[in-house]
Formats: structure tokens, sequence, C-alpha cells
């Protein structure tokens, strides 16, 4: 019997095998929002859900794509035509609550997949809280991160402040996806402000963490320069961005967190007692 790799098309029966085979859970994370004259607003889903439902297609046996979440943290940027945004508390909460949910299944590791920056840290706090709050295991990974060593090598782009939002980086996936909803002869190249201690680039952002009013930056939207993008440089960041994600899933099957231990009251085994 073949294996399904999408949580939605399973019977309750079949999540339950799913649970007995151990599969890690990804749950891709997004947003709709602007992304420049010439990206459909929906960026951030298409990229993050292709590499989750593309690394669940090619191992069903270690992992289980969920639904998404489509809308994201984005206040910054509501000065933009077709942004959404959750409030941040709204949006936490209920990413601890899907997330929480699959360990009340009895998945032992779930994994929030991020394709939208501003939700990172966000996220990062929402696999922090369900970990506390249930027998799971829980992470969280932009994307991208999984990425930088095979984009440098077709990187046209400066760095920093080259790969930030519509950009070379995010054009080139949407390219490689959907090649008939990119408006190329639209695009701009939009290079943000940036200093020794503030600058911005998916593949590598500064030590320094702001974020205000998108429009203060950019009227265009675009952070970087999309001019350069190419399906070809797509192909590699996909490809790259999936085969991460199934060795990513691989180690944390296998990973030994070990056992909590509560020490109040404990008398300590100090070296050279006993």
């Amino acid at each position: 019997m073949s294996l399904q790799a999408e949580y939605r098309k399973l019977t309750w029966p079949e999540v339950n095998e799913a649970v007995r085979q151990g599969r890690v859970v990804l749950i891709p994370v997004g947003a709709i929002e602007q992304h420049g004259y010439h990206l459909p607003i929906d960026m951030d889903n298409v990229a993050v859900e292709t590499v989750c439902l593309r690394a669940a297609y090619e191992r069903p046996d270690l992992i289980v794509c969920a639904p998404p979440i489509h809308y994201g943290y984005n206040e910054h940027n509501m000065d933009f035509p077709g942004t959404i945004s959750a409030e941040l508390e709204h949006f936490l909460h209920y990413c601890v609550d899907v997330a929480r949910s699959f360990a009340r299944q009895g998945f032992e590791r779930i994994l929030l997949v991020n394709g939208h920056g501003s939700n990172a840290h966000l996220l990062d706090a929402a696999a922090r809280t369900v970990n506390i709050k249930s027998d799971a295991k829980c992470a969280a990974i932009s994307y991208w991160d999984l990425t930088k060593a095979d984009y440098d090598t077709v990187r046209e782009s400066p760095y920093p402040g080259g790969a930030n939002h519509a950009c070379e980086y995010e054009t080139s996936i949407y390219l490689a996806v959907d090649p008939d909803l990119v408006q190329m002869d639209k695009a701009v190249k939009d290079m943000r402000h940036h200093s020794k201690y503030f600058y911005e680039d998916l593949l590598g952002g500064s030590p320094v963490r702001f974020t205000g009013w998108r429009s203060a930056q950019t009227k265009s939207g675009v952070g970087g320069d999309p001019t350069i993008a190419t399906a070809e440089k797509g192909n590699v960041i996909l490809e790259s961005a999936v085969r991460g994600m199934i060795e990513l899933a691989q180690d944390f099957k296998d990973f030994p967190f070990g056992e909590r231990t509560n020490l109040i009251g404990v008398d300590p085994e100090m070296p050279g007692q006993g």
C-alpha cells in the first residue's frame, strides 16, 4: 500500500498509522502580503508549501505534510495593498494550538516550517511552548536557511540586501513553480539602505534586529534585485530546500533529546564524590 504524503488526505485510521510509523509532521507557515509590482501576494505560501509537499512526496515513509497556515504576522507591510496580518498574540497562540493538536494525536516530532521572515521569532516561541505543554518535540525553521550553500553558487545579487523580499531569491522560486504568474516586465531593483549594523538579507541578516514600516524603506515593496531572477536559479533553491528538509526530518526523528529530570531538592552528583 502506498503511503499518503498529505495529512489532509488521510482517513482517521491512517492518521493512527502515521503516528505508529513515527512520521515527522511538517506544518508550512506562510503569509499573504505584497511582493512588489511583479509577484503575486501568495509568494510565501507557494514557496513554503512547495518545499514541504515535495519533501513529503519524496519521503512519505518519513514525513507527512500538514495543510498550511496561510496568514502570518505582517503589520509592518499593512501600508501596501494585498497584505493580510494576524495580531502577534493571535498568530502565536494559533500556531501553538495547531502544533499541540498534532501532539495530542500522538505525533512525537513536529516541525514548523516558516516561509515569511516576520513569522520566524514567533514560530520559535510557538515551538518552545509546544515543547513545554506537550510530550512531543517541536522545532521551527525558515526553509531558506537550508539553502545558503547552494544558492551562493548561482547568486548574482549583492550581499547583503540583494536577496531580501520579492528579490532574486523569491522571484526565482516563483519562476520555477508558476512562471505565468510572474510579471517580469514590472520587476524593479530596489536596494534598501544598509550599514555595518543594520542590514537585511534572507541568507544572513545583521545581528541587530529592527523591523519598521516597510513603506518608509521602499515604495515598490521590493528589497533586492528581482530583475536577475531565473527559473534555473529557482530550481537550484527548491532542490536544495527539499533535500535539506528531508535530511532535517531524518535528523529530527533520530536525535536523542533525553528525558526531563526535576533536580529541585536533589543533591548533585559532583565529580570526585562517592
